[in-house]
């Protein structure tokens, strides 16, 4: 069924516009449920489904998207006939049982794959339901609601428990209002409504505590900082001139969720980290309103390959989990659906219900964590930074990388016209890290009288060069007699103090795969990975006996400097061998 409305939807997409044909397909769907006789749906045939509508907010949204359709489009005969075989392909599936609901779940689903707009993926539904499914709730709402797919997928488990629970979905585009009212009736919600609001306004105080459960997939792209409000009730506690969206559409949650209410909200990883917000999520952790934060796999939205996390809010935890956190990621566990988009595995649908419901500590997959925990990591909800690895050896340190070394950020990148060919000095990029060395043969030049010659972002030897900002981690070491070099902003300078530890055997650290996992756990952002002083600060590192490091950090620096001479003398004699050999051939 599903896979023959996509090839009527493909064959009108051609004249006529995707969203046009979602809300005909929607209406069509309705008025074949009520009329159950044969023959033609015309526009007149709609308007009589119409008269007979019971119930003023489905009537409403109704006319509204009656209105929105351009019905003009079916005097053209070749679609007139491709919307007919559809009308036929839902009387014959309606004839034979097949519920409402259903097909419209069909006819959402497909609008989804065309993007008409961004519904929540089929296998994160479940795992929402799963997860919030056996909770006993009277009153449920879905904000951001799209078609209101998630939700409603919510209240049908729900009313396993408690038949009277009522449903409220809330939304910004008042189309998908009226789409999802037509959804809300196919499901035959007794009680309920669906509004057209937008979340970043002011709620009013009435609305405050209102709701048991509450599920929100915000809006993809669309994260934007906003000028904070002081007189916005959901960010008492907040101090900063800016917050980001995404955050006070998480508040809006908290705020509206009852005392003993559950939440589901999925975010982008940049909410987890982000320094801005970092006394919101303190103030979460002390409230002790998180339970769960779920890293799922990329690239599960058409067209948004950032990553997403799913937080999970209960206000009103079981004893055994008071004080506790529990950190899960099945990143890893998906499958292709398509060129650019995967889907979750059953088998990790099924990993993250056993750990949720057990509070199970899975090496490499999860981790149970204290408060304490939590603060010692700024109140980072970054699931990465609490589950130990597979592969991932375990120090007992009380030594971090501040209390050894400088840590430097480099300067802003010169304008353009600041390169020159003749300049006298390096300025170091990403690009000139490689294989852990760097290339000064490839690197930007600029005149020594430029801004960013500054003392503090000049190299020397012994130094160690970390990329701060980009897609990959990069490191090198500054070998001796180094060139007059400095770094730009992409790059971190770390400068070792040798009186308190070798910079070899740190570099040896960091490059080795507990070091790489340690780092990985610091970095915020998603495609662009940011690597920031504060976080690199706090990174910590293992102690050795000082004089006993002295030693072997020589003879890493002694070993590195002897392969890369023998690696140059051997790179020589061969090109020397070759081009002798080649000169020998011309003479043939």
């Amino acid at each position: 069924m599903q896979q023959r409305i996509e090839e009527i939807w493909r064959e009108l997409k051609r004249k006529v516009p995707l969203e046009q044909i979602f809300y005909l397909s929607l209406v069509l769907a309705f008025c074949q449920n009520q009329r159950k006789e044969k023959g033609k749906i015309t526009q007149a045939g709609v308007k009589e489904v119409l008269e007979r509508i019971q119930g003023y907010n489905l009537r409403v949204a109704f006319t509204r998207i009656f209105q929105f359709i351009r019905w003009e489009i079916l005097d053209d005969k070749d679609i007139e006939e491709m919307f007919q075989i559809e009308v036929s392909l839902f009387r014959e599936y309606l004839e034979k049982g097949g519920k409402l609901s259903e097909l419209f779940q069909m006819i959402f689903a497909q609008a989804g794959k065309w993007d008409v707009y961004v519904p929540t993926p089929t296998e994160v539904r479940k795992l929402i339901v799963d997860i919030l499914g056996f909770h006993k709730a009277h009153r449920i709402a879905d904000f951001c609601c799209g078609g209101a797919g998630l939700g409603l997928e919510l209240w049908k488990r729900l009313t396993i428990r408690n038949k009277e629970v009522s449903f409220h979905g809330e939304e910004l585009n008042r189309n998908l209002c009226d789409a999802a009212q037509l959804y809300f009736s196919a499901y035959e919600v007794p009680d309920g409504e669906i509004e057209e609001r937008d979340i970043l306004t002011i709620p009013d105080t009435a609305e405050s505590q209102s709701y048991d459960i509450i599920v929100l997939d915000i809006p993809r792209g669309q994260n934007v900082t906003e000028v904070y409000d002081e007189k916005d009730p959901r960010l008492l506690c907040f101090n900063k001139k800016n917050i980001y969206s995404d955050w006070i559409f998480i508040q809006d949650v908290l705020y509206r969720l009852k005392k003993t209410g559950t939440a589901a909200v999925l975010v982008t990883p940049g909410a987890l980290t982000r320094v801005n917000e970092e006394i919101l999520r303190e103030q979460i952790v002390v409230n002790d309103w998180l339970e769960a934060v779920i890293t799922l796999p990329e690239n599960l939205y058409s067209k948004y390959y950032a990553g997403t996390e799913l937080l999970i809010f209960n206000k009103d935890k079981e004893s055994s989990r008071k004080g506790k956190v529990i950190f899960i990621d099945i990143s890893k566990e998906f499958k292709r659906q398509g060129r650019r988009t995967v889907e979750i595995t059953e088998a990790g649908l099924l990993q993250v219900r056993e750990i949720f419901v057990h509070s199970w500590e899975v090496k490499g997959v999860s981790a149970v964590c204290s408060r304490e925990q939590i603060q010692k990591n700024q109140y980072s909800f970054k699931p990465s930074q609490y589950i130990q690895q597979e592969d991932e050896w375990e120090f007992v340190s009380e030594l971090v990388l501040e209390d050894i070394a400088q840590i430097t950020r480099g300067a802003q990148v010169p304008k353009r016209a600041d390169v020159v060919e003749d300049g006298d000095v390096y300025f170091l990029n990403i690009k000139d890290i490689q294989e852990k060395r760097i290339q000064y043969e490839g690197a930007d030049k600029v005149r020594s009288t430029n801004s960013v010659c500054k003392g503090k972002y000049r190299i020397q030897k012994d130094d160690i060069l970390i990329t701060s900002k980009g897609t990959a981690m990069k490191l090198a070491i500054v070998e001796d007699y180094p060139p007059e070099a400095y770094i730009s902003g992409n790059l971190t300078l770390i400068r070792v103090n040798p009186e308190k530890y070798h910079p070899y055997v740190l570099f040896e650290y960091l490059n080795s795969r507990q070091g790489q996992i340690s780092l990985e756990r610091i970095q915020s952002g998603t495609t662009i990975r940011i690597l920031s002083n504060a976080s690199l600060q706090k990174l910590k590192i293992p102690e050795y006996n000082l004089e006993k490091m002295r030693e072997i950090g020589k003879g890493l620096k002694e070993n590195q400097t002897v392969f890369y001479r023998e690696k140059y003398m051997l790179e020589k004699q061969y090109e020397n061998k070759r081009k002798h050999l080649l000169k020998e051939l011309e003479v043939l």
